[in-house]
């Protein structure tokens, strides 16, 4: 009965454990290459928790910060420009829309 109980009881602990994971759902890598451009000119994006990033084109990297608002993800450079991304319905990526 008492192995019964720690067994459970640790169980529950790894359950709540994982349910107060920090980690936000934008944070990762994203990479890939503009519709119709040169394939060379690959883009990565990487969101780092605490609302830090990078935007990284052609080998130059570039800072930001990141926030969510109403659903979508708002990229603020380090040079001043802003940029927003939406999920793509039913896929692990992002759609970018550039100034």
């Amino acid at each position: 009965m008492r192995r019964a109980f720690i067994v459970t009881a640790l169980l529950l602990i790894g359950v709540i454990a994982g349910a107060c994971d920090s980690r936000h759902a934008w944070e990762g890598r994203y990479s890939g290459r503009p519709e119709g451009g040169d394939p060379a000119a690959e883009v990565i994006l990487t969101l780092e928790s605490g609302g830090k990033g990078h935007w990284q084109v052609a080998g130059e990297s570039t800072p930001l910060r990141w926030e969510e608002r109403g659903g979508a993800l708002w990229m603020h450079l380090k040079s001043g420009g802003v940029m927003t991304a939406r999920p793509l319905p039913g896929q692990a990526g992002l759609a970018i829309d550039l100034p």
